[in-house]
């Protein structure tokens, strides 16, 4: 069972945004994609055309509104290039994690946890859309067009794409779909508490945990698989003030960043024996929502908004940690657009790109193993504020 959003929210939908119809019947992905590298792997930007910020930073309706979309992207010699888009609801309220790719590359899912409201600088409204795309040849096809619930956030797939689970912020829950033939079922809708924001969830690599970020009561959840769904265990782990979004790597090392005004930082967690364990905490620039590992998981690359969404003077940077252990060293750090979201790395690791959603750009950086350096920029329709690849 999942939620549902209240006959209010559906008329507004209605008004605001025209409903996306499924394709009908499953799209079959072809072993090797035409104009791709050999590996055939995408990446995807998820692209919101309908939020901007007002002065005080609260997302609100924009003057000018355009499509949101799903944008293929594929690196060559290194460099970014732009597939092919498709229009489909995403947002980019919550963290920039709405996105998940398979590692074949032939489908994708995405969240869309607003929509625009009916008049300019409204508030935008609370959705609850998840989105399952085919990808064939190149191109986009929305095949199934369902509900989480309201303010569906970050989506995580099991490393046997077998399960599925959303955190969906506004609604205190965790929605917990099962997957046949790339097609989602709802199952099960965990409640994680009333006000615990659920802002970020991914399971952990044995696939038998996922971890919950709570960002209402600063904690960690621990979600255990069982035969027919999952279930909460009642221990928790605190953690700082304002956690949010999260990374990790194969191995399972956990990086939450923090987005605690007066001590942004990143937490280190992993678990042990059953447990989740705080390793450590590190220090970073103010407004740490972008954060993702590099594919070998010796980096993390840790974005900082420094309030470049609201004041026009400010931009975003970028710093480059190594992973050592519990602990990490910031080794490089560069400029970058303003109101930072995704991060992507290249296959090879040395190509960044970062999201800038107020500037409608990604930002192109360069990781040479001693220093970063800026590499050019990609021009977006709608202001990218979600990414995911498939390595």
């Amino acid at each position: 069972m999942t939620d549902q959003p209240s006959s209010a929210a559906r008329q507004s939908r209605q008004q605001n945004r025209r409903r996306l119809s499924p394709v009908t019947g499953a799209i079959l992905c072809a072993f090797f994609v035409h104009d791709v590298h050999a590996a055939g792997q995408w990446a995807i930007s998820a692209n919101d055309g309908h939020t901007t910020t007002n002065t005080a930073g609260k997302m609100v309706t924009a003057g000018i509104i355009v499509p949101d979309s799903l944008s293929l992207i594929r690196f060559e010699h290194g460099s970014p290039v732009l597939g092919k888009t498709l229009h489909l609801p995403n947002s980019v309220e919550g963290p920039p994690t709405t996105v998940w790719i398979a590692p074949d590359s032939c489908w994708a899912i995405v969240t869309a946890g607003s929509h625009a409201g009916a008049h300019v600088g409204d508030p935008v409204i609370e959705d609850d859309v998840v989105s399952v795309v085919a990808i064939d040849h190149a191109t986009l096809h929305l095949v199934q067009t369902l509900h989480a619930g309201l303010g569906a956030s970050q989506v995580t797939v099991s490393p046997d794409q077998k399960w599925v689970l959303v955190g969906n912020r506004k609604s205190g829950t965790v929605s917990v779909f099962a997957v046949a033939h790339r097609q989602l079922h709802p199952v099960q809708t965990l409640s994680m508490g009333a006000d615990s924001n659920p802002a970020s969830v991914i399971f952990l690599p044995d696939g038998q945990h996922a971890v919950v970020v709570l960002r209402g009561p600063h904690q960690l959840a621990l979600l255990d698989r069982r035969r027919n769904g999952f279930d909460v265990q009642k221990q928790r782990l605190d953690l700082g003030y304002a956690p949010n979004t999260m990374n990790i790597t194969r191995s399972g090392l956990i990086a939450i960043g923090d987005q605690d005004p007066a001590h942004p930082a990143v937490h280190l967690v992993r678990l042990n024996d059953g447990t989740l364990n705080l390793l450590g905490t590190i220090p970073v620039a103010p407004g740490p929502e972008p954060l993702r590992f590099s594919p070998d998981g010796r980096y993390l690359a840790v974005g900082a908004v420094n309030n470049s969404n609201k004041d026009p003077s400010k931009h975003g940077t970028l710093t480059l940690y190594r992973v050592d252990g519990s602990r990490l060293a910031p080794i490089a750090s560069e400029n970058v657009g303003r109101w930072p979201q995704g991060i992507m790395f290249s296959p090879d690791g040395h190509t960044l790109v970062v999201q800038n959603t107020t500037d409608k750009t990604m930002t192109v950086l360069k990781w040479d193993g001693i220093r970063l350096r800026p590499a050019g920029t990609l021009s977006m329709t709608a202001g990218p504020a979600a990414a995911a690849t498939s390595w």
